[in-house]
């Protein structure tokens, strides 16, 4: 399972990198019209994206470790690795909602 830690972690880190010079990338901004998307602070949005991102992946790197030397079955590693991507993705959401528009 240690790999399946791995794969997830590397994918969300270099989502989050890739985010940075990409926000098209991030559900919903690409289908926002070009007057909605000036009314967003695009930079604090992909910045939020990026920490967010990379900071779950790395948390899924470490845990996905620790459990992987403790010997804790498949089946458990898994949850517990979709809860910490899952909690991880909500509180991107939250906090994307939460930003202040351009002014």
């Amino acid at each position: 399972m240690i790999y399946g830690s791995l794969i997830t972690a590397v994918i969300l880190i270099l989502t989050g990198i890739v985010v940075k010079n990409n926000p098209d990338l991030i559900a919903g901004y690409n289908t926002l019209s070009k007057k909605e998307k000036e009314k967003i602070d695009t930079d604090k949005l992909t910045q939020m994206s990026r920490k967010y991102l990379v900071l779950t992946g790395l948390i899924v790197l470490i845990v996905g470790g620790i459990l992987s030397l403790l010997n804790v079955p498949e089946k458990t590693h898994l949850y517990v690795v979709c809860g910490i991507v899952l909690f991880g993705v909500a509180v991107l959401i939250i906090q994307s909602n939460r930003l202040k528009p351009k002014q």
